[in-house]
């Protein structure tokens, strides 16, 4: 097992050996996050090339990795264990200097067979969300804890860093579907929620986490939709269970295409999610930062997917929104520029980005090593959500 955790002087030990690079501080943690993250949506401890990138992006300046239970049911967990374990058995980087993000709420695969198999015997989780065949959700405290002991073991840490919800919202989408009163059924969100973070509060007493939060992608969603996930009621849960609490993390998706973290107004006393969270020193991490979705469509933010017309208008667009800043103007093309506008936005601390492949690696570095300063950018954003 691979002792320790990420500490405030590990993680500033690490941004000083890498220092052509940006961190960010989060007070609340006191850690220093890379200014983009090793995202392990598609990467699985079988394949070779998955565990090279991410031994280069660890030797390299990026000390942010975001994992989750169900990603390649599990085998992203154990890759992540794998790597960390080579590099430090190799003095290479140690435990303290990575910040290692996992999340629990999906039951899929392996998960799901599991959740079948205590449905038999009569010992179902408690407050289970059957989504679909095959999906299931779940933040109950019972689930929590047995997903933290899983994960554990999958990565061969003693302590993960920052232990997410993942997508609790399937509860009110689920509710929608089945025709729940929507204020009845906010309550009972807040209410799960309220439980889950109790339980978290108690997992970080027993050191089996350091920080906790939640992973949403309805963060940035109008106030009044069904499905919303209102991180002003959130805060204020946490406060309820402790003045000390360990609510110090949220992830959520904000891209060109995707502004609204950033633009729409959405929390009380007329802020942004983002807003709101620099005011409370959480730390964010953003996701999707390639892939917007615009018009129910997804939409690649690199232009070299595109031919001929796309390419054309991928280019124009690259174009429009570097010159609202002259600091994006030197980026290279329109995937440099999503993640150097992102990374240069004050309130984001790290940018989590897919790299199962070396040369992904590389191409962030790259980004990384423009300089660049964090600044508002609340009128620039409000300029590419108009556009």
């Amino acid at each position: 097992m691979l002792k320790g955790w990420a500490t405030a002087a590990g993680t500033a030990e690490y941004a000083a050996k890498h220092s052509q690079f940006p961190f960010r501080h989060s007070g609340a943690t006191g850690l220093m996050f890379s200014g983009a993250g090793f995202g392990c949506y598609r990467v699985d401890i079988g394949i070779s090339e998955h565990r090279a990138a991410l031994t280069q992006a660890l030797r390299s300046g990026i000390n942010v990795i975001d994992t989750s239970a169900n990603y390649a049911d599990g085998g992203s967990e154990k890759l992540v264990g794998y790597v960390m374990g080579q590099l430090a058995a190799d003095g290479k980087v140690r435990r303290d200097e990575v910040i290692v993000v996992s999340k629990a709420g999906y039951l899929q695969g392996s998960n799901y067979q599991i959740s079948q198999n205590r449905k038999e015997q009569g010992t179902s989780f408690p407050e289970l969300v059957e989504y679909d065949e095959g999906l299931e959700h779940c933040i109950h405290p019972e689930f929590l804890r047995h997903q933290i002991t899983a994960s554990l073991e999958r990565l061969g840490m003693e302590r993960i860093d920052c232990f997410l919800l993942h997508n609790p919202e399937y509860f009110l989408k689920w509710a929608e579907r089945e025709g729940f009163d929507q204020e009845e059924a906010r309550q009972e969100y807040l209410r799960r929620i309220d439980a889950a973070f109790r339980c978290l509060e108690d997992e970080v007493k027993q050191g089996r986490i350091s920080w906790y939060g939640i992973s949403s992608n309805t963060f940035p969603a109008r106030r009044d939709d069904f499905d919303s996930t209102p991180l002003d009621q959130i805060w204020d849960l946490a406060q309820s269970i402790s003045q000390d609490h360990h609510f110090r993390l949220i992830e959520l998706p904000l891209n060109l295409m995707e502004p609204e973290a950033m633009t729409r107004i959405n929390q009380q006393g007329g802020k942004t999610v983002i807003e709101l969270a620099r005011e409370k020193g959480l730390a964010v991490l953003v996701n999707r930062p390639l892939n917007g979705i615009k018009n129910g469509r997804l939409v690649r933010l690199d232009e070299t997917v595109y031919q001929g017309e796309a390419a054309r208008q991928a280019g124009q667009f690259r174009d429009d929104v570097a010159a609202l800043n002259p600091s994006w103007q030197h980026a290279a093309c329109l995937r440099h520029l999503a993640v150097l506008a992102l990374s240069s936005t004050a309130g984001i601390s790290s940018v989590l980005v897919g790299m199962r492949r070396q040369s992904y690696v590389e191409d962030v570095l790259k980004i990384l090593t423009r300089p660049h300063e964090q600044a508002d950018n609340r009128s620039i954003w409000d300029q590419i959500a108009g556009d």
